[in-house]
């Protein structure tokens, strides 16, 4: 009967673990597997660490196997948040990035078990060496963050997944390595950031750290002489292996384009002692990860036996009794490390046994400060445990309820909060105070440094009386509502400002001269949204420059939630050159309550299903371009690749764009345009390019110019169709220094000098890199009029290529258009404007 029970929890948790791969935010509910799961993980005093530099770094099976398989606390620490990488399902760049990826670590976490960590280090791109990672970030500031979440987390084993060498293939890989290894000795050291033992942590020794050596990129540097392990057994109790784990949980890394299939079957992990006492027959040699660790716990560990032993899995509730007995055990223990761990994993578990859901949502989207919004409390005890709600708390709420609890009977209430004007917008705890340079986050508060995100803007605290026993858990408010098409979904509850500030364009440019015309393109656009319902208010707009304000206009309207109210004004009329400071923001006055307010932040959202949502407040800056930039041509098709925002700044320079999908590839139809641009990777995105190859080549032929902007070979998918009318291949070669000379090679080309004359000026104040995925092997035909190359590299010619094909030009630009555009890089629109304008062939 008990292997009829077991198949069919095996069955509920597949389907759960499906269904909550894209609503992880949803509550977190547990079966019987679960609850045995973690009764096991009782018996286990273990902890593990694993670090490297990135999300998707890390190795998911071996996070898998520690914390489902060998049931240890284990933690990923990833040194940046992955601001620097490349997004395969939408335009976000940068913070945006970075948040989206700090979200899709912790959906991975969800799934494989482990927890997250990050240090204050800014993904500032790809870097060739790890000396440049180590003085970008600052190297004692990252250290000190490593050494902070060891002193915290008291990991028995670290592992790092890179070399501190060139074999990493990454300078921020070798940094993570280099880090965690110095961090090993430091920890342990009192005299290394003492500044750290005033909250609470103290000089921690791990016994010993490991390098988690790889073979994968043709890089094979695990051997028979180092340790191993068989990292991809089967879990009986989860129905799935930790290969098979490790793929859903990899597979959370959706904007990397890392969907992995499947793996089943053994599956060796390989390990190189790098400091401390190599080990022999297990990773946790020498290290008691018994209740034997624990002063004092010698009666504890024939209670979590016991408990084991006798666990019903159609009645966890007849374990309820016991659990609540190993608590107050547990209670009598001398403060330490473990205590408190497993402390904690004790009241879950009698929450769960005890089948009690709680939770507290709201149907408001935010709390708006100053507005009020109502919390409606839910409880059901699902099982007949002898449970009952003493109390519920929230801000200055403290509800005596003391309600018997029957079983499977729903118990709800609502209350009303107002949002005092002294509580703080949400805003991501690592962009609150902005960037030191290019390196790193500025946090000022130590006890936040480590934490993946903030804690929630509310929390309720339900305490139940269970045997007698008060068993208080901690509940956070979200925002609950149903989709008619997902269904119920749960999201963050967040703290707003009253009004948000949109300002656009982000890019404005002042001297654009289009075919010999000048045209003047200054109109700026603000968008004021309401987040309140007030009668009669003064709305005054400024323009603010180098912290000076000029009044535009003050207008009174009846604000209503969730209108957006539109001004457009000149930017010519307010902005002066003089200042020299090329950034400028849009700020609104308005009086709410009786209470006046400056806003300039506009909350931005970004909304993926595997995800929760995301929101963060920016000033929109508009950034001003002064310099000349001659254009020749006016419509421009453009094929959308995996993201970029390079079709609004087109549309800055005053070109008329047109998005381009599968069915527009008809050669009457792209006659009209002067240019067709493709977005980047739009080779690896759509297969149909190749089918469209043809029609793109007599479109040059025919005296079109086609630009493709980069696309790569890798795990984002290879590049399957012809793209150029001659061969090339595309390599690993990029350009990281965003800094580094560029070498004129051919002065003569046309992309050099018509309409604008490019000079070594047009290379200046780049930003993160110059270029990347260059061409190379390329037919005779082709022309490179551009060297540059890093620092102790050789020069490489393969960001731009041109070919003359028939009457039209054929363009791969490696260059990173995708990034300089958006920033207002002036020499980069100058350089796109002479590829557009590359002229016909006679």
């Amino acid at each position: 009967m008990q292997r009829k029970i077991l198949a069919w929890i095996f069955f509920v948790v597949f389907l759960l673990s499906f269904n909550n791969l894209s609503f992880a935010q949803a509550p977190a509910t547990y079966n019987s597997a679960d609850i045995y799961q973690q009764l096991k993980k009782l018996d286990v005093l273990g902890s593990v660490l694993y670090i490297a530099a990135h999300p998707d770094d890390e190795n998911t099976r071996l996070l898998a196997y520690f914390a489902d398989g060998g049931l240890y606390r284990t933690g990923y620490m990833s040194l940046t948040r992955g601001d620097g990488g490349q997004n395969l399902i939408g335009d976000e760049q940068g913070i945006d990035l970075g948040l989206i990826r700090t979200q899709e670590l912790l959906s991975a976490r969800r799934i494989d078990g482990a927890e997250q960590f990050f240090s204050r280090a800014y993904d500032f791109g790809f870097s060739k060496s790890s000396d440049e990672a180590l003085r970008f970030w600052n190297h004692d500031k990252i250290l000190s963050d490593v050494v902070w979440v060891i002193r915290k987390f008291q990991p028995d084993v670290i592992i790092t997944r890179f070399p501190g060498d060139a074999r990493a293939g990454h300078g921020h890989h070798a940094a993570s390595s280099i880090l965690a290894n110095e961090a090993f000795a430091a920890a342990a050291d009192p005299t290394k950031f003492p500044e750290q033992f005033q909250y609470g942590v103290k000089p921690w020794q791990a016994k010993r750290i490991l390098w988690n050596t790889f073979n994968f990129g043709g890089n094979n540097t695990t051997s028979n002489d180092q340790f191993k392990l068989d990292a991809g057994n089967y879990n009986a109790l989860l129905g799935t292996s930790y290969g098979e784990m490790a793929a859903k949980s990899r597979s959370q890394h959706k904007s990397q384009g890392f969907g992995v299939s499947a793996q089943r079957g053994e599956s060796y992990e390989f390990f190189a002692t790098t400091g401390g006492d190599a080990p022999k027959q297990s990773l946790f040699e020498g290290v008691d990860t018994t209740w034997q660790r624990v002063s004092g716990a010698t009666n504890i560990q024939p209670q979590v036996d016991a408990i084991i032993k006798n666990f019903q899995f159609e009645h966890p509730e007849n374990s309820v009794n016991d659990l609540v007995k190993l608590y107050t055990s547990i209670q009598q223990l001398p403060d330490s490390y473990w205590k408190n761990k497993k402390l904690d994993e004790v009241k879950q578990l009698i929450i769960e046994c005890s089948g009690i859901y709680a939770e507290a949502t709201t149907s408001n989207e935010f709390a708006v400060q100053q507005q009020k919004f109502n919390v409606q409390f839910f409880v059901n005890k699902r099982l007949s445990a002898d449970a009952a709600l003493k109390d519920v708390q929230l801000l200055s709420m403290d509800s005596v309820i003391n309600q018997d609890l029957s079983t499977d009977k729903n118990y709800n209430f609502s209350r009303s909060f107002l949002v005092e004007d002294a509580t703080p917008v949400t805003q991501p705890y690592w962009l609150q105070y902005g960037i030191d340079s290019i390196g790193s986050f500025r946090v000022k508060d130590q006890q936040l440094i480590g934490k993946p995100q903030n804690d929630a803007a509310y929390i309720a605290a339900f305490t139940f009386t269970v045997n007698g026993t008060d068993i208080t858990i901690n509940k956070p408010v979200q925002y609950k509502f149903t989709d008619p098409v997902k269904g119920e979904m749960y999201e963050p509850f967040i703290v707003i400002h009253p009004l948000s500030i949109a300002a656009s364009p982000s890019v404005v440019l002042t001297n654009i001269k289009q075919n010999n015309q000048s045209v003047k393109i200054d109109e700026v656009h603000t968008q004021v949204k309401s987040y309140v319902e007030t009668k009669q208010t003064k709305l005054k707009l400024y323009f603010v420059q180098d912290n000076d304000s000029s009044f535009i206009k003050d207008t009174t309207v009846d604000l209503e939630y969730n209108q957006v109210y539109d001004f457009s004004f000149p930017l010519s009329k307010y902005y002066k050159t003089s200042k020299g400071q090329p950034s400028v923001a849009i700020e609104v006055v308005v009086n709410i309550n009786n209470k006046t307010e400056a806003y300039t932040g506009d909350l931005h959202s970004i909304q993926y299903d595997h995800i929760p949502y995301i929101h963060y407040y920016a000033t929109d800056k508009i950034h001003v371009v002064n310099a000349e930039v001659k254009t020749v041509g006016k419509r421009i098709g453009y094929i959308a690749g995996a993201g970029d925002k390079l079709p609004e700044s087109l549309e800055q320079m005053g070109y008329d764009v047109k998005s381009l999908n599968e069915k527009d590839i008809t050669p009457a139809n792209l006659k009209q345009f002067d240019a067709i641009i493709t977005g980047v990777r739009a080779y690896n995105v759509h297969e149909w390019l190749s089918e469209k190859y043809n029609v793109l080549m007599n479109y040059i032929n025919d005296g079109g110019n086609l630009i493709v902007q980069y696309n790569t070979n890798n795990q984002i998918g290879s590049v399957k169709a012809n793209i150029g009318p001659y061969n090339f291949t595309i390599g690993r070669t990029r350009v990281t220094e965003e800094n580094a000379d560029v070498h004129i090679l051919l002065p003569g080309n046309a992309a050099l000098n018509y309409p604008n004359k490019i000079t070594s000026a047009d290379f200046n104040n780049w930003i993160q890199e110059r270029s990347t995925y260059h061409a190379e092997q390329l037919d005779s035909h082709f022309e490179a009029p551009l060297g540059m190359h890093d620092v102790n590299e050789p020069e490489s010619n393969g960001a731009l290529v041109i070919a003359k094909y028939g009457k039209g030009n054929f363009v791969y630009a490696g260059i990173v258009f995708f990034r300089q555009l958006p920033a207002g890089v002036d020499g980069a629109y100058r350089l796109m404007a002479n590829l557009i304008a590359l002229p016909q062939n006679k």
